[in-house]
Formats: C-alpha cells, sequence, structure tokens
C-alpha cells in the first residue's frame, strides 16, 4: 500500500541548509536534530533540550569501504552528555572516529524515560541492520526484550519510532529504507521483512534482462527505485568492469544471505531496490551495464524508450513498504 501524504516543518536555525537543522512532522510532538560533530558544544549551548532522554545516530563514511556511510545508534537519559562523552573520548572505540554528522531524536514532551530510550534504540539497530548500503559498528543486535514496556507505552513508542524513521529521511539519512523484501514463495528462514509483490500490468511493465548465467526482473517502485524481483538469477562471477558500488552491495547481500549461491549462479531471496536502472544491472550481470539500453519490456521496449516516450516510468502500484 501507498504510504500517507505527510508534512515536515523543517527550521534552519542558522538560516543554512547545511547547518543546525531542526525537523518535526506536523501535528507531532517529536523533534530530530541534525548538526556537524564540530558544532556539538554550541548546539549544547543553543538547545537545552538536547539535555532530555532519546535516541541519537552518529553518521560517517566508511573509510574501509569508500561510497558506503557507517551510522551508530545509541539511547541516552541525557543526550547531550553523552554525545560530548563520545566527542572527548580518546578510546577510538568510544569516540566514533568515523562520526561526523548527528541526528538527535527526542520528544518535546519531556515524557521519554530510560526504558522509553532503550525500547527506541533497540528497535532503530534492528530496523538499520537491514539496510544493506550502510555499516553499523553496533556490536550486535539487542534482544526483544530490550527496553520491555507495557503494551500503551509500545503503541506510542512504536509511533515515536516510525516518526523518527520518516524525520531522519527527511534530514538525508536513508538508514532505514528498506532495502530488501522478502518474497512470499520462500522460506521464512530465507526472508527479511517484506513488501508486497509486485503485480505487473499494461502500465506499470515489468523489465527482464538475460544472458549466461544470469536472468532477472525489474519494476520501479512510486519513488523512483528500481526494484530487483525476488527469484532473479544473477551471474557469479563480477568483471573487472563492475561499479565498485554495485560489488560492495553484491558482496553485502551475499554476506546477508540476501543473495544465495545455486549450480553456479546466485539467487534473490527477496525484492532488492537499487538507486538506478544501470546499478540494477550491474549487479544482476557482474559488470558495468547501460541499464537504459538492456532493461527491456516483454513486447522488447527497452527502459529509455518508454522513459522518453512517456516522459517517466509509470510507477508500480505496490511500492516497498
Amino acid at each position: 500500500m501507498f504510504a500517507k501524504p505527510k508534512s515536515i516543518h523543517i527550521f534552519l536555525a542558522d538560516g543554512d541548509p547545511n547547518g543546525v537543522r531542526i525537523a518535526q512532522l506536523s501535528m507531532s510532538t517529536i523533534q530530530a536534530f541534525a548538526f556537524r560533530r564540530s558544532v556539538l558544544a554550541e548546539v549544547r549551548k543553543r538547545f537545552p533540550e538536547l539535555e532530555r532522554p532519546g535516541a541519537y545516530i552518529l553518521v560517517g563514511p566508511d573509510d574501509d569501504q569508500p561510497g558506503r556511510q557507517i551510522a551508530y545508534v545509541g539511547e541516552s537519559e541525557d543526550l547531550g552528555a553523552r554525545l560530548a562523552y563520545h566527542a572527548g573520548n580518546q578510546n577510538p572505540r568510544d569516540a566514533k572516529t568515523f562520526w561526523t554528522d548527528t541526528i538527535v531524536l527526542l520528544s518535546k514532551d519531556e515524557n521519554l524515560t530510560k526504558s522509553h530510550a532503550r525500547y527506541i534504540e533497540a528497535c532503530l539497530i534492528r530496523s538499520g541492520a537491514k539496510n544493506v548500503r550502510w555499516t553499523m559498528p553496533n556490536n550486535k543486535l539487542p534482544s526483544e526484550n530490550a527496553g520491555k514496556l507495557p503494551l500503551p507505552d509500545i503503541a506510542a513508542m512504536d509511533e515515536f519510532i516510525e516518526q523518527s524513521k520518516i524525520l531522519s529521511g527527511a534530514l538525508g539519512c536513508d538508514l532505514f529504507r528498506e532495502m530488501v523484501g522478502r518474497d512470499a514463495g520462500r522460506s521464512p528462514a530465507n526472508a527479511t521483512a517484506a513488501p508486497a509483490s509486485h503485480v505487473a500490468g499494461p502500465e506499470y511493465p515489468t523489465f527482464t534482462i538475460g544472458g549466461d548465467g544470469y536472468r532477472a526482473e525489474m519494476f520501479v517502485s512510486p519513488s523512483g527505485e528500481f526494484i530487483l524481483k525476488a527469484g532473479s538469477t544473477a551471474r557469479r562471477h563480477e568483471a573487472a568492469s563492475i561499479p565498485k558500488s554495485a560489488s560492495q552491495l553484491r558482496a553485502a547481500l551475499l554476506q546477508k544471505g540476501v543473495l544465495r549461491e545455486e549450480s553456479g549462479s546466485l539467487i534473490l531471496e527477496g525484492d532488492v531496490a537499487t538507486p538506478s536502472v544501470s546499478a540494477a544491472g550491474a549487479i544482476i550481470c557482474g559488470m558495468s551495464v547501460n541499464g537504459r539500453a538492456a532493461w527491456k519490456t516483454p513486447d522488447g521496449r527497452s527502459y529509455g524508450e518508454i522513459e522518453a516516450n512517456a516522459g517517466g516510468v509509470p510507477p508500480s502500484s505496490n511500492p516497498l513498504s
């Protein structure tokens, strides 16, 4: 089903879109602060609400895998003090040396407790761990009992978490974007959290690509992402021409079991969102591909032809949820 439209207010505290930003959904008490690590001390002085309980996301480049980002999710009863601890710590593990940007998630009504914050942290870590485009240095996934709450509080915190994901995305952090979906026809043991299956129709074409050792189907989501369908087959070996980002994504999908080796090929265990039509082709073909020409409809039209003739490809009626 389609996501509901949202209205988000983003306040530029310095008048600078790259400076301190405060985001809030209309009619909500949840706030998200975004700022650079280098201005933490100044932000604490200007915004005393950062000393409240809540969750935080530390973001920075992954120096070991160029092109990827790292995100660490944490919680605290005093967010400002906790961030200052990371910033001033000489231990590389606690200092989070990758950290360049910050998102802080808190409530204006001051009703969050330590238990609430632990529940929020646990759910955000589990959600972020599903995004194969990001590296998460959190040592392990939290248990289901982390921050255990009574049912009324769980309902309230689940709403807080969903709004936090939306606000984080609006502030430029797509850590919580669902990347991999479950194929309902496969074993639950191999499945990850699920978007609805795509139902192709004449208005919403499914594109295919095929060759020696690979055959795949792809559709376009309402948000413009290119979704490789579960059950598609990718070439096992990579050519020297494969873009580094596509090679890294293939490696991450293999590590998480979303790509499974079988009979010399790789089988996609779930729907996977990719950033471009050529990236989708490179993941499947194991080499550099002009996706606009390579992906074809059943009647032989290329993605590029349809986009040129229609002014944009119509999206699928069943997006990633």
